[in-house]
């Protein structure tokens, strides 16, 4: 199960989990998974395994772990308690929070806003960032400098310099 709840962060392309309502459990872990996550005032996320005499088995409190910190995540998890998603927000678990009757526009606008950019740049970006979170400061930055420099002989990044230049929007082409 933790393979298969671990595929969108695996998934080259950005990966976006929109809740309403209840998030808990293998859910939570889910969407933990995932690039952004999109709350709305009414959305509860929870890890409550301990009601059922377990803990949370697909990478769920080490992946919510690595956002809010140790002590945040012992009462979550401990706890069994519920974040709410405007405190999730805060806390930095959901990317927005947005009005219950706003989440699929919220979501819709924040695909086309990641469908704007370079495929290339933006599967370069996830898989650094992704590879790099347990890096050392100085291994992430050669890294990122590695990254950078095969994007700059990109048709890409051409077409991206040219449409700058030109005051015009790019059409990227993922090369």
């Amino acid at each position: 199960l933790a393979w298969n709840v671990a595929a969108p962060a695996r998934c080259s392309k950005p990966v976006i989990a929109a809740g309403r309502g209840y998030c808990f459990g293998v859910g939570f872990e889910l969407s933990l998974a995932c690039d952004f996550r999109l709350a709305t005032e009414t959305t509860l996320y929870a890890l409550p395994e301990q009601k059922l005499g377990q803990i949370p088995g697909s990478g769920g409190s080490a992946r919510l772990q690595k956002m809010v910190g140790i002590t945040r995540t012992k009462d979550i998890v401990m706890r069994s308690r519920r974040i709410p998603g405007r405190q999730a927000f805060e806390w930095g678990v959901a990317t927005e929070c947005v009005p219950d009757a706003e989440l699929e526009q919220a979501t819709d606008a924040l695909v086309e806003e990641l469908r704007a950019f370079s495929p290339i740049a933006q599967r370069t970006a996830k898989k650094l960032l992704n590879d790099t979170e347990d890096s050392p400061l100085s291994i992430a930055i050669e890294l990122e400098g590695h990254c950078y420099s095969r994007l700059r002989s990109s048709e890409d990044f051409r077409e991206g310099v040219e449409a700058f230049h030109s005051k015009r929007k790019p059409a990227f082409v993922g090369r």
